[in-house]
């Protein structure tokens, strides 16, 4: 091989590999991020990968071209992207490629659980309840839905719930992402419960929120920032008056259930016994205020189960009756209104949600008889299995694609989207409505930053099953298609779909707009910031 043809061989193949370069720093401080792994990857398969220097920067050499997406993984940093979120990038012979990444650090709380006398509390299950996290006045949760940054804009917003377990001292550390906390703590099993009062009244331990209360309406919030550090948390586990509560399960006929399993409730754990040969139940040292009863057995292959909320006075109760009904078929149908040549399309999975107690709270709590998914199948055609009681369709997991929308979740001529219906008997009908005359919204969002657009119904019972978002390209330019028609609320939320909850404060910062029936609407808006606390 002549001295030419090598020179020309090795710098064609030089021309083929390009270089790579980057900088990793902390958002938090600003300085370099050491020690960060850095990857390139193909799809999700990496391809290269080295490690930030003293510097916070790194370096590929001799990559191949094609096309590529970076991760970044630290077990001091989190990031609020998820792997659909790595955004491809090329690399060609006549483009080098520089990179920059802000990672988040991790923040931490830590403190000391105590009893009554002052000792500690070990094995205690801590809980860290936050809505998001807050950096630069910016908020920071995936709340994405549908295929785009910015979410669903709903009242009960998504939170996150961090636990650990106290220590032979009673301490603990949780390590977790910058935001307001509310802290509890569950009784560890078997704590023996303090002497009872001079009065009589039997004491037990109760979730404790923190600095020390028995409601969480009462709780104050724990602030920590990115990278930062809220120790030395001490407080105590309550103990309140406790009564005994007795009842008795029965059979759908009425006769007593023997060997059945109750449960009494109102927070995971719970309390469990079987009923006596006379269908009766006890418990001891049950505090004041609303429990949960859920009783449930298998008879002949079929499963069983009742469940009341029960509002345990400040004496003994008696008398307590709990149910067992056997479960019902719900049956139904998905139809389309609007356009008959449109094919019926793929149905969309939805949750419905039995209600219950006070303030007709959702049942999530209870295995089984929690958040009920059911989707139409292919056909259109709706069975779901459920337990009579009182249903409201909690929500939708994805909106159906455009052209259709959804326009109500019928029972009978209850709208499950905005009413509560009581199911109870086998053979109810439900109708699912699906409509193709939406109406569009478009517009430009200013400030965007790779976030997303919503609009969201101004009727608030509507929120929930109404909500619809997109996000923004490059330019700030938005589309959201198969809106239903009405009166919303339209708003930007910038980064990578905010959790923000949708009060007067919100909302006074979006802009006003009317969907009607396949017509398109514009409203140019802002983001929307507001922190979490």
């Amino acid at each position: 091989m002549s001295r030419g043809l090598c020179l020309l061989i090795c710098f064609a193949s030089h021309a083929a590999a390009q270089t790579v370069t980057g900088s990793v720093f902390n958002a938090a401080t600003g300085t370099p991020a050491a020690g960060i792994k850095v990857e390139l990857l193909r799809s999700t398969t990496p391809f290269y990968e080295t490690t930030t220097d003293g510097g916070g920067r790194f370096r590929f050499d001799d990559v191949r071209a094609g096309d590529y997406s970076v991760r970044y993984q630290s077990p001091d940093y989190f990031l609020t992207a998820g792997p659909t979120d790595y955004k491809p990038f090329p690399v060609t012979a006549d483009n080098p490629v520089v990179l920059e990444m802000r990672l988040i650090p991790y923040s931490r709380i830590s403190g000391r659980l105590l009893d009554l006398r002052g000792k500690p509390v070990p094995k205690a299950q801590i809980e860290l309840t936050g809505l998001g996290m807050v950096s630069g006045n910016r908020t920071y949760q995936r709340s994405s839905v549908g295929g785009g940054g910015g979410g669903e804009l709903n009242a009960r917003l998504p939170s996150m719930a961090l636990r650990a377990t106290t220590d032979a001292e009673g301490k603990f550390e949780v390590r977790l992402m910058p935001s307001a906390y509310l802290l509890s703590v569950l009784p560890p099993p078997g704590l023996e419960p303090p002497d009872a009062e001079p009065k009589g009244l039997k004491l037990a331990w109760v979730r404790t929120w923190y600095p020390g209360v028995a409601e969480q309406d009462d709780a104050a919030k724990i602030v920590v920032l990115a990278g930062g550090e809220v120790s030395g948390i001490e407080f105590r586990l309550l103990a309140v008056p406790a009564h005994s509560v007795r009842g008795i399960v029965l059979n759908p006929d009425g006769s007593p259930a023997p060997k059945t399993r109750v449960t009494v409730q109102q927070q995971f754990p719970g309390r469990s016994a079987d009923t006596n040969p006379d269908g009766s139940f006890a418990f001891d040292a049950v505090t004041e205020g609303e429990w949960q009863f859920n009783a449930q057995m298998t008879r002949a292959g079929v499963e069983l189960r009742g469940i009341e909320w029960i509002e345990v006075p400040k004496h003994d109760l008696e008398n307590v009756i709990v149910r067992l009904a056997r479960p019902l078929t719900l049956r139904g149908k998905l139809v389309v209104e609007g356009d008959k040549g449109i094919p019926l399309p793929r149905a969309s999975p939805m949750v419905l949600a039995p209600k219950g107690g006070r303030n007709s709270r959702e049942m999530d709590l209870v295995p089984g008889m929690g958040s009920l998914p059911f989707t139409p199948d292919a056909n259109g055609n709706i069975n779901v299995e459920l337990y009579p009681g009182v249903y409201r369709l909690s929500s939708m997991l994805q909106h159906p694609p455009p052209p259709y929308y959804l326009d109500a979740v019928l029972a009978g001529a209850v709208n499950l989207i905005t009413q509560e219906a009581e199911l109870s008997s086998d053979g109810i009908g439900i109708t699912v409505v699906y409509k193709t005359d939406g109406g569009s919204v478009l517009g430009r969002a200013e400030n965007c930053a790779g976030g997303g657009v919503i609009v969201v119904p101004r009727d608030p019972p509507l929120r929930d099953g109404f909500s619809r978002s997109a996000p923004c390209d490059s330019s700030g330019h938005y589309e959201i298609q198969a809106v239903r028609p009405g009166d919303y609320y339209v708003m930007a939320l910038a980064g990578n779909g905010p959790a923000i909850k949708p009060d007067d404060a919100v909302l006074a910062q979006a802009v006003k707009v009317t969907v009607r029936a396949g017509e398109v609407s514009s409203a140019d808006v802002k983001t929307v910031t507001r922190p979490v606390y």
